[in-house]
């Protein structure tokens, strides 16, 4: 958003409101660089994201992108600070990357954080072969006689995956949605009781680095070994290290984001198991 100037947006006996939000309450994917720049406002709140309330959800889905909730002040105009982040700060989805050293504002349950801001992701499990049905002849072509066949049951429904919480700063973030934004130079505590996770950044700028501990897993399938902890926090590559019952990894993003920037970009990843 560039050059726009907001008049009147305040909050009245009905409702509250803001300049700068984002769709109630979307899942849909929400990207770290949606910025705004130039921005002025005329008797007018700059930042609202209300409270989550289930009756008004657009899409019933959890709302996970709208909990990770981010827009890029790049000039200052909306904040005072340019390059910095506005988050959700609401008291029950907070951004880990909300600290000390951010400014909270609280009529815009928003907290405006400096720093280089991107996205985390998690996965449990391995990915799925998804050449398996055409191994097996499923949904390929055969020009001769199709025998009937009865459709299968439909599988079962998996248990859902145990939860995942991010402690920083003594304070505990839970996740949902597998997702979170997060701030480049974090070390960060890793809370679940998940057999296997991978975890994935993007959006970063390039060399931008966070380091995880998860506590009670062993092993990494990638990155690059690191003989101590010291030897992790100096590292410029993807790499971990084992210590006493914890797994210490450090995600570095080696390549500059792509753009326009997508979530689905990553730029470094690694699996870990127990």
């Amino acid at each position: 958003m560039v050059n726009t100037t907001f008049v009147n947006y305040q909050d009245n006996g009905v409702r509250k409101t803001g300049a700068l939000s984002y769709l109630l309450f979307t899942s849909a994917g929400v990207s770290t660089e949606s910025t705004v720049k130039g921005a002025k406002f005329v008797n007018a709140k700059p930042v609202y994201f209300p409270k989550i309330d289930p009756r008004f959800d657009n899409d019933n889905r959890g709302g996970s992108a709208y909990r990770t909730a981010s827009i890029h002040d790049l000039d200052g105009s909306v904040t005072g600070l340019p390059d910095s982040h506005i988050l959700i700060n609401d008291g029950e989805n907070d951004s880990v990357v909300t600290d000390d050293s951010c400014e909270i504002h609280p009529t815009w349950n928003a907290s405006v954080c400096t720093g280089d801001v991107g996205r985390l992701f998690f996965r449990a499990g391995p990915l799925a072969d998804l050449s398996q049905g055409a191994a097996k002849g499923r949904g390929g072509f055969n020009f001769g006689y199709v025998r009937p066949t009865i459709p299968a049951a439909p599988a079962a429904r998996p248990a859902p995956e145990p939860p995942i919480a991010l402690v920083r700063n003594g304070k505990e973030f839970h996740i949902t949605g597998n997702q979170s934004t997060v701030r480049a130079g974090s070390e960060i505590l890793v809370k679940t009781e998940r057999r296997d996770v991978s975890l994935s950044m993007s959006e970063m700028d390039q060399g931008s680095w966070v380091i995880f501990e998860l506590p009670g897993f062993a092993n990494a399938a990638s990155g690059t070994q690191q003989a101590s902890l010291e030897a992790l926090r100096k590292a410029n590559e993807t790499s971990y290290f084992k210590g006493g019952d914890a797994l210490w990894v450090k995600l570095v993003a080696t390549k500059a984001p792509v753009m326009p920037i997508r979530p689905s970009d990553i730029q470094a990843s690694i699996a870990v198991s127990r």
